[in-house]
């Protein structure tokens, strides 16, 4: 069991800080960041007093909390997607005040003035990054699909995986090992189309944030990072909305108020038609299409000044199928149908209150569930007419409910203390499945369910955390988290530290380091390394324990040029155990129905690597450079003799630079160009005729010969590159504006490996060769977007 006395006395410990100025009167200056236009309020806003160096950063609700002892302050307020602004007040008591902010809008005749962003000077979280979504949606993508998490992969450290996937394996990470979160709730499956775009749409979308390393104790549950998404809250003062086409699929939104400057809702959806464009061309034998489509919705209504409720949802869904049939005209006939769909569905209800004037209280409930399912079925008539059916079905699903309270307490400006508790329960049904014979019409049914039946299981977690300013160029961000997890006839505890600090060595130099330690009690076993719906989530059982790891990262960040231009320099060292992966000739087709324990091996690994980031993010021309050197390992006791090797997804180095450049007031482009040395490969070394052993598996095509694998991922596929380009033409019209975007994706088509496959080279030997299957090249985008 957890020793939650000890983190009751760390939580009794951390209230009973008194400010250091105690001994005089001091006043409480808080409130809201707001839009100017929308009403929206704004998460990340910097109110700083420059005459003390001492501010507060807007959190993810847009509050914020200054309590202090001047009755004449200044205050300077910035973000780097609206104009600065300066509030000079003259206090005598507590006071609640809303600051509103202009969105900035750069003309090419404005002179740009930019001032350092203290925030990111002085917050102690490092290695973490936030995109503007309106910034995302101008950059070059596949097929024109504003794709948020693609734009993750530009980062350093963040690799998708197989070509055109949204997957992301962060830091040595596995795609499991990621906290996705959407409002506060988890998302298991963040993919449509098998991984080629993501279920965020960017139209329902306020911003997104990502965290690699030193993750603070509010966060817990994955050893990777944390991946935050928070949908818009809806116009409060007019009705807006927007709307797309283009090549795959349309969107469109619509946000405005329900009761003026009171409630207000936004709700968004997307579809895609490749399945219908895909008909006219498969009028034959065969037949396949994938589809999706996907709705957002949030509605809020402001009860008092101190009291905002939310109601936030998405629902979404893909399918696929696949259809084959004999040749017309024959006596006898087969028919062969494959369909699978998958689905993800979020709902919650949120409760922001703020208590006196320093204490912010947010209230969290809310319910997850990921589902698959899947059906195979076979018709055949032999040449007197009889039928022969046979069909099957599985389906699997996971559900989560999720309570949690968050409360955040400004004491003073040298206090800032996050403390809460969450809770998650979990059920996972592994799956069942149904099959049904037909033969000359006579029926049989048979049911197979997951032997271990439905599993529930349970998360509770204790955090605190005390960002504290040390001295003047010392700050620090301590904080602890206790987890208990309950599952069938077990338990597990864990105690994980988080500590981070901030070191100002100059006016525009700090000096940043972290340590995290996580606990991660779910695991997503794969089949192949290709991360597809059908993959598998368990939860901590007999026979499987939980995953634990911990992060160390230490960097430099440097602003120069008045700010105009920031550079972080990062190195990482990240340890982890308890992963498990299918051991060799696990029939993982249906591990569902048999003993998970004697199906998988569980091993440890080991990542490293160092990072460089410079961004110019004011102006005319802005974009970034990135660039990592890195090294992953594992080492699982059945694999490779239980030597290390490298991870499936070590590239050693990866590269990206972007550029986004206003030409005119009606005219942007954008490029990006990324670089990634080859992926490690497992490929056969020989051919041989004889059984089985260790590193040997046999050849379907010559049931006497075996292939020889050799040690696991110790060759390379080639180097991976390419270019996208895109330029955007805006132009306003009486109702509404409207922007043409034309990009393309891998612009000099570049042949790089999607998958790397032995082949043999002369028939009937036994030399083996190479080849790899490269599909994306040169593909064209067009899309065209009203916004009103």
């Amino acid at each position: 069991m957890v020793p939650a006395g000890r983190l009751s006395w760390a939580l009794m410990g951390l209230l009973s800080i008194q400010p250091m100025e105690a001994a005089g009167q001091s006043v409480t200056v808080s409130g809201y960041v707001e839009n100017a236009l929308s009403g929206e309020r704004i998460p990340g806003a910097n109110v700083f007093i420059p005459e003390i160096q001492a501010g507060a950063t807007s959190n993810q609700y847009g509050f914020y909390s200054l309590t202090i002892q001047l009755a004449h302050i200044r205050l300077s307020i910035s973000h780097v997607g609206y104009e600065p602004a300066v509030r000079d007040l003259h206090i005598k008591r507590d006071t609640t005040l809303i600051i509103t902010l202009t969105p900035r809008v750069v003309s090419l005749d404005e002179v740009e003035v930019v001032a350092v962003k203290e925030s990111a000077l002085g917050a102690v979280q490092m290695s973490r990054h936030e995109i503007p979504i309106k910034e995302i949606e101008t950059l070059p993508v596949i097929l024109g699909e504003i794709d948020l998490q693609k734009t993750l992969q530009l980062l350093p450290s963040v690799q998708s995986g197989v070509e055109g996937s949204s997957g992301l394996y962060i830091r040595g990470g596995r795609a499991d090992q990621n906290l996705i979160l959407l409002d506060g709730l988890p998302v298991y499956n963040p993919s449509h189309l098998f991984g080629f775009f993501s279920i965020f749409n960017a139209a329902a979308m306020k911003r997104v944030e990502l965290i690699k390393g030193g993750i603070p104790a509010r966060y817990g549950g994955r050893l990777s990072s944390v991946i935050n998404y928070t949908m818009k809250e809806g116009n409060l003062k007019r009705f807006a909305g927007e709307g797309a086409i283009g090549l795959i699929s349309s969107r469109a939104m619509l946000e405005g108020p329900i009761v003026k400057d009171r409630a207000s809702f936004v709700a968004a959806g997307r579809r895609t038609y490749a399945d219908q464009l895909w008909r006219p061309f498969l009028r034959g034998r065969k037949r396949f299409g994938a589809a999706f489509h996907d709705v957002n919705f949030k509605a809020n209504y402001i009860l008092t000044t101190r009291d905002r409720v939310y109601l936030s949802g998405y629902t979404g869904r893909d399918s696929f199928l696949y259809q084959e049939k004999s040749v017309p005209g024959t006596d006898a006939g087969r028919q062969f149908t494959y369909e699978l769909g998958w689905r993800n569905r979020l709902a919650s209800a949120r409760w922001n209150r703020v208590v006196g004037d320093r204490l912010f209280v947010n209230t969290l409930v809310g319910v997850t569930q990921y589902a698959f399912a899947s059906r195979s079925q076979s018709r055949d008539t032999d040449y007197g007419g009889h039928l022969l059916e046979f069909e099957q079905s599985w389906q699997s699903d996971i559900l989560d409910w999720t309570a949690k309270v968050d409360l955040e307490y400004a004491p003073n400006p040298r206090h800032s203390l996050r403390f809460g508790v969450e809770s998650i329960t979990h059920r996972f049904s592994p799956g069942s499945t149904k099959t049904r014979l037909d033969e000359f019409g006579r029926q049989a049914v048979n049911e197979e369910r997951a032997p271990t039946g439905i599993l529930r299981s349970q998360e509770i977690a204790l955090y605190a955390e005390d960002e504290v300013q040390l001295r003047r160029a010392l700050r620090m961000l301590a904080g602890i988290r206790a987890s208990h997890y309950a599952g069938r006839n077990h338990r597990f505890g864990s105690i994980e530290p988080r500590v981070g600090i901030n070191v100002r060595l100059a006016e525009r130099t700090a000096f940043k380091a972290s340590f995290s330690r996580s606990k991660q009690y779910v695991h997503l076993l794969t089949g192949g390394g290709v991360a597809l719906p059908t993959d598998l989530w368990i939860p901590t059982m007999d026979g499987i324990g939980p995953q634990s790891g911990f992060q160390v990262a230490a960097g430099i960040f440097q602003a120069f040029r008045e700010g105009r231009y920031e550079v972080t320099v990062e190195g990482y060292l990240k340890k982890m155990k308890g992963h498990i992966d299918y051991r060799l000739g696990a029939d993982n087709s249906r591990s569902a129905f048999l003993d998970w324990p004697d199906l998988v091996e569980t091993g440890a690994g080991t990542s490293r690597g160092a990072e460089v980031f410079a961004q110019k993010k004011h102006g005319h021309l802005t974009g970034w450079i990135g660039y990592t050197w890195a090294r992953s390992t594992r080492k699982f006791k059945g694999l490779n003799g239980g030597q290390p090797f490298a991870d499936g997804y070590d590239r050693r180095h990866d590269a990206s630079i972007v550029i986004q450049y206003k030409v005119s007031e009606t005219k942007q482009i954008s490029a990006a160009w990324v670089y990634g040395s080859g992926y490690p490969v497992w490929v056969p070394v020989g051919r041989y005729v004889g059984s089985g052993g260790f590193g040997l598996r046999s050849d379907f095509r010559y049931p006497h010969h075996v292939v020889h694998t050799g040690p696991v991922n110790t060759a390379r596929a080639p180097s991976y590159h390419r270019l996208d380009v895109s330029v955007h033409f805006r132009k306003q019209r009486s109702w509404a504006e409207r922007t043409i975007s034309l990009g393309i994706y891998n612009a000099y088509n570049r042949k790089n490996p999607m998958f790397v496959y032995p082949k043999r080279v002369i028939d009937g030997q036994s030399l083996i060769g190479f080849r790899q299957l490269s599909l994306l090249q040169l593909i064209p985008a067009v899309s065209i977007q009203w916004r009103f």
